[in-house]
């Protein structure tokens, strides 16, 4: 004679079968729809940041030496100033926020760029020219200029055609 506990589940191990083919259903819903996927692993990553480019240089001839990053995370596109001078390695000068969202490109002695340290005004110092373009796909060309005062850069205008 056998008991009924010997051929049927337990109601708390029912329960648990329940739960577990539950969590199996959502797992296969979030891997198989793109968008859902995508929410999961933002929620679940610690940093959506992606380098672009690099590019290092002297500033001027008394300038410091940097290492500029072209940086893409969830705010948007944004520029990372280092100083390679320091005795302690890379140095974080500043961080320029760009106002557009998409990155671009620009040609640059004969190359494709989209981050680049260039004498733009032919001062004899180089300026950061970061190439993005806004939401109606308008491109823009930021420059900025080191100002050895405040030791930061300051966005300018781009030349007049002399």
């Amino acid at each position: 004679m056998t008991s009924k506990n010997d051929t049927a589940f337990s109601q708390k191990e029912l329960i648990l079968m329940i739960v577990l083919a539950a969590v199996a259903m959502a797992i296969t819903t979030v891997a198989v729809v793109p968008s859902l996927r995508m929410k999961v692993k933002s929620a679940f990553s610690l940093e959506d940041r992606e380098i672009l480019a690099k590019v290092s240089g002297r500033i001027s001839s008394s300038g410091p030496r940097v290492t500029v990053l072209k940086i893409k995370n969830k705010e948007g596109l944004s520029l990372e100033v280092y100083d390679m001078d320091g005795t302690e390695g890379m140095t974080l000068i500043t961080k320029i926020p760009l106002a557009e969202s998409r990155d671009g490109y620009f040609a640059l002695q004969g190359n494709a760029t989209n981050l680049a340290l260039t004498d733009v005004d032919s001062d004899g110092a180089m300026e950061i020219v970061a190439p993005t373009y806004d939401d109606q796909m308008v491109p823009r060309l930021n420059i900025f200029k080191y100002n050895p005062d405040t030791k930061n850069f300051d966005r300018v205008s781009a030349p007049e055609n002399k």
